[in-house]
């Protein structure tokens, strides 16, 4: 799994190496450790691609872009925007000293990563914090800063970090932020509660029903996973006694959260391109390393995603001379070499922002 440790070594991951999926793959693949292979592939599954590229500098095309496909992990830019706007109007304060205890609750234990190295634990870890191989604190006592866990939600791409300022935001919080980028009603759901439904698919609804229906039952599960300590006690032994099969991995992937390329790139724009606080404060956070700078970039943003079968990614070139530039790419029926070779990709999305030939090249696959 990619980390967020450097630039080209982060797809911010939402999905779980805990959740066993099939072994996608593609007849006659390229060779996705050179761009150009990466450009070969997106050529020749189109239609698994969705994308809006514009580079600040007048450049600008997009594929099917306002196809609704999984967002994963990548809608996170609407938490934090949600989060630096309470702070920036005082309504939270990022010193806050939070129980671990009480962020922990929204962790259902697995469905971030392998066990030993999911997401959560990673925060955790990364704050200083012991716990066990599942990401439980060893003293739910200890305290942190809110703003560290709005940190993680970015750097580990944590998805309890995301679920706890949901709790404490609400969802007019996170609409309202949505809305500033022209993004309406974002599909979002508690991660832990559409974990819980893979393993509990007893309390899902029906299939075809409507999203707001599937929405309150995943998060009345994790609602339930963070107040009743019996069904808590539940998950673990379900999940080793009754664990998903492949067929039903792939089935929950594809009905998880959706959104278009289209908002997404909306609202990395919005925030790229404002200079109020709260939008200041969500670049920070945003941020990544890139060394060397081409000339003229201030800064790099980045927030992507994934899931069995889906991969997003959202880049944002702050320059000193121009607007920013944003890149918004989705891909679905991702092969597991689309993450062993995500970095070639990253660097391929990272490039089109200020290389015209590699933004002309990606223009080309998608036959704009």
């Amino acid at each position: 799994m990619l980390t967020r440790r450097s630039l080209l070594t982060s797809v911010a991951a939402a999905g779980a190496a805990t959740i066993v999926a099939p072994s996608l793959a593609l007849a006659d693949p390229p060779d996705q450790s050179t761009p150009e292979g990466w450009l070969a592939r997106l050529a020749a599954h189109r239609d698994d691609v969705s994308a809006v590229f514009s580079d600040g500098a007048g450049r600008r095309f997009s594929h099917l872009a306002d196809r609704s496909m999984v967002v994963a992990s990548a809608i996170k830019v609407v938490h934090l925007l949600a989060y630096t706007t309470a702070v920036a109007q005082g309504r939270l304060d990022p010193d806050e000293q939070v129980r671990v205890g009480d962020w922990g609750a929204r962790h259902p234990y697995l469905g971030d990563g392998p066990v030993g190295a999911g997401n959560h634990l990673n925060a955790l870890t990364y704050l200083g914090i012991p716990c066990d191989k599942y990401g439980v604190a060893k003293d739910p006592e200890q305290r942190v800063p809110l703003q560290s866990i709005a940190k993680t939600m970015i750097l580990a791409s944590d998805n309890s970090a995301a679920d706890y300022l949901r709790a404490r935001l609400g969802d007019r919080a996170l609409r309202a932020a949505a809305a500033r980028g022209g993004w309406r009603m974002p599909d979002v759901r508690m991660f832990g509660g559409e974990v819980l439904l893979l393993y509990f698919p007893e309390y899902c609804p029906p299939p075809g029903s409507p999203v707001e229906v599937r929405r309150a039952a995943g998060d009345a599960l994790s609602n339930r996973f963070a107040c009743d300590l019996s069904f808590r006690a539940k998950v673990l032994p379900r999940a080793a006694e009754k664990p998903p099969s492949a067929e039903a991995i792939m089935a929950w992937s594809a009905s998880t959260g959706q959104g278009s390329a289209a908002q997404l790139f909306r609202m990395h724009h919005e925030i790229a391109a404002s200079h109020d606080r709260s939008a200041v404060l969500a670049q920070q956070l945003l941020e990544v390393p890139l060394e060397p700078k081409p000339p003229g970039l201030k800064a790099l943003l980045y927030k992507g995603g994934n899931l069995p079968g889906f991969l997003v990614l959202g880049f944002d070139a702050l320059w000193s001379d121009r607007g920013p530039g944003t890149s918004t790419i989705f891909l679905k029926n991702s092969t597991p070499e689309d993450l062993q070779y995500g970095q070639v990709l990253q660097k391929l999305c990272v490039d089109a922002l200020y290389r015209p030939d590699t933004f002309a090249a990606l223009e080309r696959a998608l036959r704009h």
